[in-house]
This record gives C-alpha cells, sequence and structure tokens, in this order.
C-alpha cells in the first residue's frame, strides 16, 4: 500500500512565505517602540501605561494566532488524510469562542 506522494506546496512556495511573515513581526515590533518614543516626553508613568497595554496587545495577538493555528492544524490532518470533505466548515472554529 503506497499512499500518493502528492505535495500541496513545494519547497519555493514555503519559502516565499517566511517575508510576509518577518515582514508582519518587523511591523509589530515597530508599532510598540514608536509607541513609546512617541509618550517618551510625557513621563514615566506615560512609558509605563504604553510598555503595558503593548504587551497586552502583543498577548492578544499571540492568542489569535494560536487560534488561526489550530485551524490551520485541523484542517491540514484532514488534507493530509485525503479527507477534503472534513475541511469544509472547519475555517472558522477559531471565531466560535
Amino acid at each position: 500500500m503506497e499512499a500518493s506522494k502528492t505535495k500541496l506546496f513545494s519547497k519555493d512556495d514555503l519559502k516565499k512565505l517566511i517575508v510576509p511573515l518577518l515582514f508582519e513581526q518587523a511591523l509589530a515590533i515597530t508599532v510598540g517602540m514608536a509607541d513609546t518614543v512617541m509618550i517618551s516626553s510625557a513621563g514615566e508613568a506615560a512609558v509605563s501605561g504604553v510598555s503595558l497595554i503593548d504587551m497586552f496587545n502583543n498577548l492578544i495577538i499571540s492568542v489569535l494566532a494560536a487560534l488561526a493555528t489550530g485551524g490551520a492544524v485541523v484542517t491540514s490532518q484532514f488534507l493530509g488524510a485525503g479527507k477534503k470533505d472534513g475541511t469544509r466548515g472547519k475555517e472558522p472554529t477559531g471565531f466560535r469562542l
């Protein structure tokens, strides 16, 4: 019994995804730094408050990324098993909170 070795994505396709991912991370870091620089003249308490909110923002982004990754894992398992019908309706799973 030999399973079909058809790949959905080539290595080149996956390498193309690295650039947008790095760009996204750079933007997220830049926004946090820009917020801190803009508020730095307002005082120590203001910088502390902005930093706290920035960490909260990063937490929310991480939670949403985890939900998206979980949905991708479930969909990938169905695709890997050859059950394309099982992938229908799994896209919004992360939005059902």
